[in-house]
C-alpha cells in the first residue's frame, strides 16, 4: 500500500480518494473473490473504530471536566497518607547528617525505603514552604 506523508500544508481529506483507491486496490489483490465482502467488513470496523474514538473522546472530556469540579471543592485524590512515626524527625536528621543509611533509618521508622525518602522530600519541601513564608 502507498504511503501518504503529509507535506506542504495539504489537508487530509486531498488524501483520502488516493488513500481509499489503495486500499480497495489492496484488498482486490489480495483476495479478488471476496472483495466486496471483505471492503463491507472494512467499512463496518472503520465505523465502529471512529465511533469508539469519538466515545473515548466524550469520555475524557467528561471525566477531566469531573476531576476539575472536585478539585475545585477542595476533593483530595488518592488514598490517605498514614501518619508518620512519633520518631521520624529525628530519624530523619541523623539519616541527613549520615548517622545511618536509608534502609536503616527506614527500619527504624517501620516504612519502606522509597516511603521514607518520599517522607523526608515532602517533610523538607514543607520545611522550605514554611521557611519562605516567614
Amino acid at each position: 500500500m502507498a504511503e501518504i506523508i503529509l507535506t506542504g500544508g495539504r489537508e487530509l481529506k486531498e488524501y483520502l480518494p488516493e488513500l481509499a483507491e489503495n486500499i480497495v486496490e489492496h484488498i482486490s489483490d489480495q483476495d479478488p473473490e471476496h472483495c466486496e465482502e471483505l471492503l463491507g467488513a472494512f467499512v463496518s470496523q472503520l465505523f465502529l473504530s471512529a465511533t469508539k474514538q469519538s466515545l473515548r473522546r466524550e469520555r475524557r472530556a467528561r471525566q477531566a471536566e469531573g476531576i476539575a469540579k472536585a478539585k475545585a471543592r477542595g476533593v483530595q485524590f488518592g488514598s490517605k497518607r498514614k501518619p508518620l512515626p512519633d520518631n521520624f524527625d529525628e530519624v530523619r536528621k541523623s539519616w541527613r547528617n549520615r548517622e545511618m543509611n536509608l534502609k536503616e533509618a527506614a527500619r527504624l521508622c517501620g516504612m519502606p525505603a522509597t516511603t521514607f525518602y518520599d517522607a523526608v522530600r515532602r517533610a523538607e519541601q514543607e520545611e522550605a514552604g514554611e521557611q519562605a513564608a516567614s
